[in-house]
């Protein structure tokens, strides 16, 4: 089972991987062909075509068809430059040339014309709408719904009959009534509603399903919206970083570096006084709220409490330094109290705070010696990956927390799902790589309010940089290299610049 929108996730991860469209159109259609072969009915096939891949698949079928030596004639729903992509163009382009394949237009055809021409078929696929609907069906679809229901013919649904709700199987009684659906992958999640109503095929398009559990472009692309131009201060999120040190008074700023390019709309650093002028120097946008203590203690912790209610999400322990078990926990509670969200890394990972259970989102990421630490389990290595995400996700489940831990491998777990993500490069061994992740993952988090999905977007985001960072640095990089490349990336995925 899988949701439209984890499906659109693994067609984009898989094309980056090299796997590309038109070669899942192209298995998509042939499954199609060969079921109608095996039917025995290829003869006077009529595919009901929309503008999308739902459309590109049922053309990719009909060359098949005429392969085997079958007929067909096609309907579209809209004149066939509004086709929307090139791969469905292209196969659309393909049967037009075809001199036995009759072209028709439905805007120019009354009901009567389209019911003869479904009524003499043998097959009526339906290509009109997939997992992109949204809402009701429009108008024209909605004529073109009811005339292919009332053909009484053997009625082929591509991937999900239009009319249905692809996540939640919701129908405004309006919707393709299939005797057969074939659907994509794996079958859609609303699909489910309607078991004993449609005979449902899933079709290996050619997705190895372990790719499903690898991060990639889609994971990212799928966590951003459209900005509103209308957006106030705020909208995009706030955070707090709780961190620092006399000795490390770099690590909270790289993580607030790194946030500030997330496109988080306000930073709020809590360091000692002594190092508040250091982060006030290296990025005017910080709002640094200084303690008088020497170092992080019960006394400041309480102090902010009352703060945290101004901010979505509350990253501590970038430099924080060792020894602040109680200081940490007093965080860990008022977070939790006020519903906000938390991530901890570094020292805090170091801290029994972390080894209680939570009933709120909580991210952890920590490397491999600080996850024993947490656990007590030593993880295997990456040749026993099996082995390691279990473990991972078994300690997830426990404790209620989600980890994204770090490595040459980054495995994120919420106690259900796992992803990894792979990439970055040796070069990236380089200090403060690590303080850049967390600081970027709260960033997302509380710009988009989606721990796990902002996770695994901040693993991915972070070692692209540093694969960036290394081709134009080499192994000298540092880590504010990274930082230069993170809005570039998020920039090329961000839909507010797509349209």
């Amino acid at each position: 089972m899988i949701t439209a929108k984890e499906m659109r996730i693994i067609e984009d991860n898989v094309e980056e991987l090299g796997l590309n469209r038109r070669l899942l159109m192209e298995n998509a259609g042939s499954a199609i062909a060969d079921f109608l072969k095996s039917k025995g009915i290829i003869e006077n096939v009529v595919l009901v075509a929309g503008t999308g891949n739902k459309a590109g698949d049922g053309f990719v079928a009909l060359r098949h068809i005429l392969a085997y030596g079958g007929s067909c004639k096609i309907i579209l729903l809209e004149k066939e430059e509004n086709i929307k992509t090139q791969e469905a163009r292209e196969n659309f382009e393909f049967l037009k040339k075809m001199p036995s394949v009759k072209i028709y237009y439905s805007e120019n055809l009354s009901d009567i014309d389209i019911a003869n021409i479904l009524k003499n078929a043998n097959v009526v696929i339906d290509g009109l709408i997939g997992t992109g609907l949204k809402g009701k069906p429009s108008q024209k679809i909605s004529r073109l719904i009811k005339l292919i229901n009332e053909s009484n013919r053997f009625v082929l649904a591509i991937d999900i009959p239009t009319g249905i709700d692809p996540d939640t199987g919701d129908n405004y009684g309006e919707y393709v009534r299939a005797n057969v659906v074939i659907t994509m992958h794996k079958i859609k999640k609303g699909l489910l509603r309607y078991l004993k109503e449609f005979e449902i095929i899933e079709a290996n398009i050619g997705i190895p399903r372990e790719l499903e559990m690898f991060a990639g472009i889609g994971d990212v692309k799928a966590l951003f919206s459209v900005k509103s131009p209308y957006s106030k201060k705020g909208d995009s999120g706030r955070i707090l970083i709780i961190g620092g040190s006399n000795i490390y008074h770099g690590a909270p700023i790289l993580a607030g570096l790194a946030a500030l390019r997330s496109g988080v709309d306000l930073v709020y650093l809590y360091l000692p006084e002594k190092i508040a002028s250091i982060a006030r120097s290296m990025a005017p946008e910080f709002i640094v709220i200084p303690y008088k203590e020497e170092e992080f203690n019960e006394k400041s912790a309480k102090e902010i409490i009352e703060f945290i209610e101004k901010v979505d999400a509350v990253l501590i322990g970038n430099g924080l330094g060792l020894g602040h078990d109680d200081a940490v926990e007093i965080i860990f509670n008022a977070v939790e109290e006020k519903k906000k969200f938390l991530i901890a890394d570094a020292d805090a990972l170091k801290t029994n705070a972390v080894k209680k259970a939570r009933k709120i989102k909580v991210v952890y990421t920590p490397h491999a010696g600080e996850f024993k630490a947490i656990t007590g389990i030593e993880l295997p290595p990456y040749e026993e990956m099996n082995k390691r995400i279990e473990i991972i996700k078994e300690a997830s489940k426990k404790l209620g927390v989600i980890f994204l831990v770090k490595g040459h491998y980054d495995v994120i777990s919420d106690g259900e799902k796992v992803k990894i993500c792979r990439g970055g490069t040796q070069a990236m061994t380089v200090g403060g790589t690590g303080d850049v992740l967390a600081g970027l993952c709260t960033g997302l988090i509380a710009r988009t309010k989606f721990a796990f999905e902002a996770s695994i977007a901040a693993s991915y985001i972070n070692k692209k940089a540093g694969e960036l960072a290394t081709r134009e640095y080499g192994n000298q990089i540092k880590a504010t290299d990274l930082i230069e490349f993170i809005p570039k990336i998020i920039k090329n995925l961000d839909p507010t610049y797509q349209i």
